[in-house]
């Protein structure tokens, strides 16, 4: 016969709704409130960054040598995605249009500002379709010159291109690029006309000239310095309002007699616009944090590009003054890409 115990099932159960049920309740309240609204943008998943330009490029190396300590910061991987084409359109028109999450950023570079002047097909606006992260560097730009013409100076090389029958050119990335661009106010200021000779992409237009075939480019200093150093190419200045710290015996164009180019390139992060204030400022202290790094500095350097200390204000006043600025210089130029 079995024993006669006392069943607790109902009482026990009604304890148990009383004193754990309501507890449960609370953090599975807790667990809940905690759910989308407390998560952070960056708990898995992956951040992506969009490069205007092909793989191997200048900016695509500087993209990938920030992805990889960013994604130590942001414990997800980071990863490149090579957007080239249409001047940057293609690039930051995906970014424009992606989700205001922080996830999908831009590598905006000079030609970001550019393409909306240049491109009636342009969607986005540098200004208003973004929220500035962080600026990156500086990219000023070199005057570089076949070595066999004998000019030294850009004095020089204007005066060579204004003689009679002077047959002198210049190479460029593409039409409305950033070095056709600088060369159309060269142009402008010393009253010369040359040859205008699109490539697609600055390594063969830099060969050329260092060929011979063509007599100059605006270029970054890193494709030009191996010409320079195997005797096809001489470096006349640069761009900018101080001379860079990469070549400091080289002069600016300005002191070399010719304003307007004080204004220089730049590479910076990018979101979309809508994205939260709080996320971009996380962001941008992040990737002020991998900056500081002594390598990250030296490495941008050795790319051709002068490492900056910024913050958002400051990235996004820089985009304002760039929109404004190469919209003149395209207006007054008359130069459409299509």
């Amino acid at each position: 016969m079995k024993p006669n115990i006392p069943s607790a099932g109902p009482r026990r159960r009604a304890s148990f709704a009383r004193t754990c049920l309501p507890a449960l309740a609370c953090v599975a309240s807790i667990l809940a409130g905690a759910g989308p609204a407390a998560a952070e943008p960056f708990d898995g998943g992956r951040v992506t960054i969009v490069v205007s330009g092909r793989a191997g490029s200048s900016f695509d190396n500087a993209a990938r040598l920030v992805a990889e300590p960013l994604s130590k910061e942001w414990g997800v991987p980071v990863v490149v995605d090579n957007r080239a084409g249409a001047s940057g359109l293609i690039g930051a028109a995906h970014v424009a249009k992606a989700p205001p999450d922080g996830r999908t950023m831009l590598l905006g570079t000079t030609p970001f500002v550019q393409a909306p002047h240049l491109l009636r097909s342009a969607r986005y606006d540098p200004v208003s379709s973004f929220a500035p992260v962080a600026q990156l560097f500086n990219a000023q730009l070199w005057l570089g010159v076949n070595a066999g013409l004998p000019a030294k100076t850009v004095k020089e090389f204007a005066a060579y291109a204004a003689k009679p029958g002077s047959t002198l050119s210049f190479s460029s990335p593409g039409q409305g690029s950033t070095p056709h661009l600088n060369m159309v106010i060269l142009m402008k200021q010393a009253g010369i006309d040359m040859l205008h000779v699109p490539y697609i992409g600055i390594p063969p237009a830099v060969m050329d000239v260092a060929a011979g075939r063509i007599s100059s480019v605006f270029a970054s200093y890193s494709d030009l310095l191996p010409h320079v150093q195997a005797g096809t190419m001489r470096i006349l200045a640069s761009t900018g309002s101080a001379r860079s710290p990469i070549s400091p015996d080289i002069p600016t164009m300005k002191e070399s007699g010719y304003g307007g180019f004080e204004v220089v390139g730049f590479g910076g992060l990018l979101v979309p616009a809508g994205t939260p204030p709080a996320l971009t400022a996380k962001m941008a202290a992040s990737v002020q944090k991998v900056l500081a790094r002594p390598e990250i500095r030296t490495r941008l350097l050795e790319l051709g590009f002068e490492p900056v200390d910024s913050n958002q204000q400051a990235f996004a006043a820089l985009v304002r003054e760039q929109n404004a600025f190469w919209a003149k210089v395209i207006q007054d130029a008359n130069v459409k890409v299509e």
